[in-house]
Parts: structure tokens; sequence; C-alpha cells
């Protein structure tokens, strides 16, 4: 029978469908001579009718015969897949070996280029300077001395053999006692003096060119150029403002670019503690005029920091506290909105806002909005703002 099997799927594999069967146990249909070698003579069963014993063994052999093919065919996709696979593996074994073995020769290199004890003179815009290496590398990246020292690049030396760098080296010799001690004494006794905000404008335009990061956030925490915006025309010492219908927030945005130093809040009458969050606003989260006033908070889009800080009665000045925050970046085309979670005794409040106000060359626009705790852009809490500008932003 397997002989015979095996003639049918050799000579007759489409007879099996058309009901070929052998002789034995066929009244019908049945097969003529045949041997070992030789496969029967085969012809269909005439009647094919469902109880003859020849049928149900042909449909099995078809099916038997259709799920070898199929088996084939997955075997073959197999190892198809995993040739290509072992390839894919081979190729990038080799690339991560080539990448390796370039890392350690740029090690290598940048060991012989520069020791972090070697001095180096250096000649920034005809100003002469001596330090060493490691000293110049202690910036992280995107430190330009970082680079400049990984011996990776070729550089440039002036007549003498010394590293020349095409800058204004007047401020430089603080800018190698940040990177030396990793400190920032500012220099000049009054931060608000026009002398003062010119020097310190000119070393932010270093540090920032050096890539110098951490110099540039020291310098910019220093109290200089300081623009006070008051929005308010009035702060109003007859009215009362109470906190408990939740924050306090106003949506404001810039027509150039600046930065947030600080908000003036309305002084307690006793105390306050206030919790303070900058964050940027969407369009669709402000209240336009004529609905229905919001009782939850304005989801914000990004928070930009938070700061907190408790105020007593004497600390106001003119009736405003100030809350200081790190310097932030302001830009056009966002929204920022500023929200203060205030517990404790009621304030003074301001009144009279204008809905736009300019100073320094900035402009600040305050939008339609009405907070959880009453707050909108005519009355309420945040007096005034306290930002800086810098020449030719």
């Amino acid at each position: 029978m397997v002989q015979w099997a095996r003639w049918c799927r050799q000579y007759a594999p489409g007879s099996l469908t058309g009901k070929v069967v052998p002789t034995q146990g066929c009244p019908q249909g049945g097969a003529s001579g045949g041997s070992a070698h030789q496969p029967p003579s085969l012809k269909p069963c005439p009647l094919a009718h469902p109880h003859c014993p020849c049928s149900g063994a042909s449909e099995a052999l078809s099916r038997f015969f259709s799920g070898l093919d199929s088996l084939g065919d997955m075997a073959s996709e197999a190892r198809e897949a995993l040739r290509k696979e072992s390839a894919r593996v081979a190729q990038e074994r080799a690339a991560l070996e080539a990448e390796k073995e370039a890392l350690e020769d740029e090690k290598t290199r940048v060991a012989e280029c520069f020791k972090d004890s070697e001095q180096v003179e250096l000649s920034i815009g005809g100003h002469l300077f001596s330090t060493t290496v490691s000293t110049l590398r202690n910036a992280p990246h995107p430190s330009l001395f970082a680079a400049m020292f990984s011996g990776r690049h070729e550089l440039k030396r002036d007549g003498n053999g010394r590293i020349f760098i095409d800058r204004d080296g007047r401020h430089f010799h603080d800018v190698l006692n940040w990177l030396r001690d990793g400190k920032f004494p500012c220099p000049c006794p009054t931060a608000d003096s026009p002398a003062a905000v010119k020097y310190l404008v000119e070393l932010r335009a270093e540090a920032d060119y050096y890539g110098l990061e951490g110099l540039v956030r020291e310098i910019d925490r220093q109290p200089w150029g300081m623009t006070r915006v008051r929005r308010c025309l009035e702060i109003s010492a007859d009215e009362s403002w109470i906190y408990e219908d939740g924050p306090d927030e106003l949506i404001f945005s810039v027509d150039r670019p600046c930065q947030l130093l600080g908000v003036g809040l309305c002084a307690p009458r006793s105390w306050f503690n206030a919790r303070l969050t900058l964050s940027t606003v969407s369009q669709e989260f402000l209240s336009p005029p004529g609905a229905e006033l919001r009782t939850e908070p304005c989801p914000s889009s990004e928070v930009l920091q938070v700061a907190s800080r408790t105020f007593t009665a004497a600390e106001g000045e003119g009736g405003v506290c100030k809350m200081d925050l790190a310097p932030e970046g302001l830009v056009p085309g966002k929204l920022y909105m500023i929200s203060a979670l205030i517990k404790g005794g009621d304030s003074l409040c301001c009144d009279d806002c204008l809905p736009e106000v300019w100073a320094q060359g900035v402009g600040i626009t305050f939008a339609f909005h009405e907070s959880p705790n009453g707050t909108s852009d005519e009355r309420g809490q945040f007096p005034e703002l306290y930002v800086r500008v810098f020449p030719g932003s």
C-alpha cells in the first residue's frame, strides 16, 4: 500500500480528487496490472458513491499530500528566515566591533593629544591666558572647551603656538575663574548700575558662546536689569481679598523674548502662605466673555516651576510682597499662567488693572480669564510682574 501511495503521488496526483481507487473492495472501478516498479492502471470510480470504501481513502490521501506540501513550504520559509536573521546578526556584530575599535582608537588619540595636567596657553582675541587642560575640560557638554580638547578637532594656533580663539578676551578671566572654582561672585558692587548691566550682558554673551550653561544660570541669578511691570492702577486698602475658593490665576503673553524674575502679590493684612506655580496653558482653556465661571482650576500644559513662601504684613512694600522665581525665559506665541494657592488671612486687593502694559520695550498682554478665587484680568491678585529684557532681543 505504501508503494502504491508513492505511485499515486508521482503519477496521478490530480486523480485522487476524482475518486481514483484500487481494485480491491470497489464494485465499480478498479485497477489492473501494476508491480513493484510500475504503478497500477488507475481509473476513476464512475459511481463516486458516498459509501464507497475507496472514497474516504482517496480524500484522506489528498489531504495528507496537501499537508506535506504546506509543511515543506513552511520549512523552506523558516530556513530562509533563519538565514536572513543570521546574516543580520553577523552584520550588526561586525558593526559593533568596528565601533568599539574606533572608540578605543579615539581614546588613545585623545590621551596622546592632551593630558589633563598639561599646561596650555590661550590667546583670546589677543589677551593671553595660561591654564591646564583639566580646567578647560571641567565644564560638561555642550562646552566648547570639552569639544576643542577632545582630540577630534584641529586647533587654531597663533604665530607663537598659542591656541587662538577669536573672541573678546576682556572678560575671559571671569570665565576661567568659574571653570576653576565653579563659583561666580558678581564683581559689580551695584548690579543695577548701567556699568554692571553692560558687563553682565557682555559676560553672559561670552558664556553662551562657550556653551557654559552653568555660568549663564549664575549670571541670570544676579539682580540686574530687572524691570517692574505694574498692571494695576491702585492697590485698595479698603477692600480685602479673601482666599477660600481655590487658586487665583493670571494668564498673559509677551511680544518679545524676556525673562520672568518674580511675581508681586498683594500684601497680607496679617500673614499668608502662597504656593505659586508658573506654567504654560493652551488657548482653548481661556474663559470667553460671558461664559459661565469655572469652579475648577485651569489645567496647565507644562509646569515650568513652583515656589512657596510665607509672607507677613511687615514685608509688604507699597502694598506688594515680591515672590522671587528662578529666571524663566518667556517667548512670543505662548500663553503663560501664574497660579497662586494662598492659605491664611486675607490681603489687600488690586483694582483697575490694565489689559496691556509696556515696559523696557516689551509688551505684556493679560488675557480675559476669571479664576476660581475671582482674580481676573481686571482685579484681584498679582499687581506686579518682574521681568528682564536683554538688549537687542
